[in-house]
């Protein structure tokens, strides 16, 4: 059993379950986790845990949860919230560039009100799917107050784009957004879109912003096979998209390489990092992240939406790259419920067992998003973010976890009990 002292006289909370998933550490057969104070004080065999808290006085409360498992709250490593009010609005696409084409005419359209009532309903709805944090992916800002006025565990990555961008100035000199006194104060990094989309100089430029902080990177890559299209020739729908919104130079160079290549030369993976996608990505490209301890956020559901497949999970395994998931936005995925992402990569590759899936979810994610202290595994001294899903007996953890999780019975665990996640 783990667990620590403290001063006595609080009250103590016991969740007791069949099962207990801590994540960095082996599942717990009848086990149980102790609370005080919104942080976790012991995790271990249940007798172990109430024996050990017994010690330290003041009230002990218990719930035995029964059949199902309690586990770390989920980690949704990429979503982009500003984009909820076109949920449903744009079926299936056969390309990247068709799917772009419509969310851009149709993210236009939007009136402030709509999209500012979208990112409300987003937050809600993350922490109906069982999500403790989350990373936003912004070029507009607007989510950001709302974010930090709530309970949502939040890192924020402002999007810059700008392919005819090919000064060297400060960031905010382009884009006032960082200028602002909260992106000192709160969690907030630059973060690139896309190789198509963004100059090398503004690369550049932006990785320095982060790196100066020690701020986590990011950036959309290898989404698509038109993005490697563009990166060997110059040419395709992203050329033509460029130049129908006045953002093409004439003096464009391809660098005929793969994308994560072309960021490691200029020197974009230096510092932590986070890359999203990666559907389309070489042999090097994934040696490449390997090596730079890249994060990979992965978002089967939302790339199936927009032509471009599913993720070669096992060769990015089989390289070394360490892997988190997002849902990416409701404009491409039905809702934010990572067990249903997990399910999907699990049918392409079940030989990688769901136990690594569920560490992608919760302490990689909590890792790529600078919170694994608090985040992402029970552990005495995190936060007690703490969820219970039921697994009926006789059925086995595994399956049963997941099927219960695509089936949004999951709840989270409170002082006084457990609170049903409805819609999730």
């Amino acid at each position: 059993m783990a667990g620590q002292t403290r001063a006595g006289g609080e009250s103590i909370t016991i969740h007791q379950a069949r099962w207990v998933i801590p994540i960095s550490s082996p599942v717990l057969t009848d086990g149980a986790v102790a609370v005080a104070d919104g942080r976790i004080l012991a995790v271990g065999p249940a007798a172990a845990v109430r024996d050990q808290c017994q010690t330290h006085g003041g009230q002990m409360i218990c719930h035995d949860h029964g059949d199902g498992a309690i586990l770390p709250a989920l980690v949704n490593t990429h979503v982009h919230l500003e984009f909820t009010a076109l949920a449903g609005t744009i079926p299936p696409q056969e390309t990247l560039p068709a799917w772009l084409a419509k969310a851009m005419a149709g993210y236009a359209s939007l009136p402030p009100a709509a999209i500012d009532q979208g990112i409300r309903h987003s937050i809600a709805a993350l922490r109906r799917s069982g999500t403790i944090l989350v990373g936003e992916v912004s070029n507009s800002g607007r989510s950001l107050d709302m974010l930090a006025a709530g309970d949502l565990a939040f890192h924020y990555f402002y999007e810059c784009l700008g392919f005819n961008l090919l000064n060297n100035g400060q960031l905010a000199a382009d884009f006032p957004f960082f200028a602002r006194p909260a992106v000192a104060e709160l969690p907030v990094s630059a973060a690139a879109h896309a190789p198509y989309s963004v100059a090398a100089a503004l690369f550049r430029r932006i990785a320095v912003w982060n790196q100066t902080r020690q701020r986590p990177g990011c950036v959309h890559l290898g989404e698509s096979p038109e993005e490697l299209v563009f990166l060997q020739q110059g040419t395709g729908p992203f050329r033509d998209l460029l130049q129908d919104r006045g953002r093409w130079y004439e003096g464009y160079t391809p660098p005929a390489c793969s994308p994560a290549v072309y960021l490691e030369q200029l020197g974009f993976w230096q510092g932590p990092s986070l890359a999203v996608h990666g559907v389309c990505l070489t042999e090097a490209d994934r040696a490449i992240l390997a090596r730079r301890g890249v994060f990979l956020a992965l978002c089967p559901r939302s790339n199936r939406h927009t032509g471009v497949g599913v993720p070669d999970v096992a060769a990015l395994r089989r390289a070394g790259v360490r892997l988190t998931l997002g849902t990416d936005s409701l404009a491409s995925t039905a809702d934010f419920n990572l067990f249903k992402d997990i399910q999907l990569l699990y049918e392409y590759c079940p030989e990688i067992p769901l136990a690594d899936y569920l560490t992608m979810a919760t302490w990689r994610g909590a890792e790529a998003l600078g919170r694994h202290h608090e985040f992402g595994s029970l552990r005495p001294g995190k936060r007690a973010a703490l969820l219970f899903l039921p697994v009926p007996a006789p059925r086995d953890l595994w399956p049963g976890l997941l099927d219960a999780g695509v089936h949004g019975q999951i709840y989270w665990l409170t002082p006084s009990g457990k609170e049903m996640l409805h819609g999730a």
